[in-house]
C-alpha cells in the first residue's frame, strides 16, 4: 500500500484532522458518536475492510501505510463527502460548511468540559481565562 499523493494538503496530520472533523459532523448529525464498529460495518456493505490499526492511524496521525485508495472512496462516501477532500483537503464540503456553527459547539463543549473537570475545583477563574484564549482558535481547518 503506498503512500497517496494529492495536490492539497496530505500529510497525515491534516489527514487526520480531516477525519476528526468528519467524526465531529457525524456526531452532530446523530446525537451520538459514530463508533469504529458503526464504520467498519457501514464499510463491510461496500464489500470494504479497514482494520483497527489502519483506523488509529489515519485518526492519529501518525505514520504507516495508508488503506488502498478505494478504502478512502468507502470512507468519504460513508460520511457523504468527496473523496478528493478526504485525500486532498481543500475547502469544506457542503454539507460540513452548513454544519460548521454546531460542529465548533460540539467541540467548545468537550473543551468546557474536560477544563471545567480539571480545572474548576483549583482555580474557577482559570475555566475563563482558557475559554476565552481558546476563542480566536475556533475556525474549523478542514
Amino acid at each position: 500500500m503506498a503512500e497517496h499523493s494529492a495536490h492539497g494538503d496530505h500529510s497525515r496530520a491534516a489527514l487526520a484532522r480531516r477525519i476528526q472533523l468528519l467524526q465531529d459532523f457525524a456526531e452532530v448529525i446523530r446525537g451520538e458518536p459514530f463508533s469504529y464498529a458503526e464504520l467498519v460495518g457501514a464499510l463491510r456493505l461496500r464489500d470494504l475492510s479497514l482494520r483497527p490499526s489502519e483506523w488509529s492511524q489515519l485518526v492519529g496521525g501518525v505514520s504507516g501505510d495508508l488503506p488502498p485508495g478505494e478504502v478512502f472512496a468507502g470512507l468519504a462516501g460513508v460520511f457523504g463527502v468527496p473523496a478528493s477532500f478526504l485525500l486532498e483537503g481543500g475547502p469544506l464540503p457542503p454539507a460540513l460548511e452548513a454544519m460548521a456553527g454546531p460542529i465548533l459547539t460540539l467541540r467548545a463543549n468537550r473543551i468546557r468540559e474536560i477544563a471545567d473537570r480539571h480545572l474548576l475545583d483549583l482555580a474557577p477563574n482559570v475555566l475563563d481565562d482558557v475559554i476565552a484564549a481558546l476563542a480566536p482558535l475556533a475556525g474549523l481547518r478542514p
